[in-house]
Order: structure tokens, then sequence, then C-alpha cells
């Protein structure tokens, strides 16, 4: 059985992952008033009811700030195979 996967949703969340790995050295420590103005096509900072800051635009799968460090990890990886 194949998984229900949201394609759409998922394009929008690694467009926003790729604003972040261009513009975002790291996560900010607090969100004034728990969600800030839009930063990139509707995406947001938003800090959980857990207390966690998130990039989040309410419809895909949020970004977090071990998501972030593992895409750029990863990257990593491959740029040095491509040396």
């Amino acid at each position: 059985m194949t998984p229900n996967i949201n394609y759409k949703y998922s394009v929008f969340r690694e467009d926003a992952m790729e604003y972040l790995l261009k513009n975002v050295e790291q996560f900010p420590k607090e969100v004034p008033g728990k969600i800030s103005i839009s930063i990139f096509q509707g995406w947001r900072w938003v800090e959980s009811l857990e207390g966690e800051i998130i990039f989040a635009d309410c419809i895909s799968p949020c970004i977090t700030a071990k998501d972030l460090q593992e895409r750029r990890e990863q990257t990593v990886e491959l740029w040095g195979c491509l040396k």
C-alpha cells in the first residue's frame, strides 16, 4: 500500500527549507507574540505550545531547528562527494 503523500505541500516545505539554508544561520531564541510576520511565502516563525521555535505555514509539515541542521549536514556530505 502506498502512503498518502501530498506532494504539493512537500514542494512548499522544500522551498521553505531552501530559503532557510540560504538566509538563516540559526533559529531565533524566541518569537515576540509567539507568531512572527510572514517571512517567506506565508512561512513564519512560531513558538509552539511546548516552547519550541519552528518555521511553519500551518499547512505543510513544519521545519524544526533539528530538520535544518540535518539538511545542512547532508549538504556538506554531498559537497564532499562532488570534490
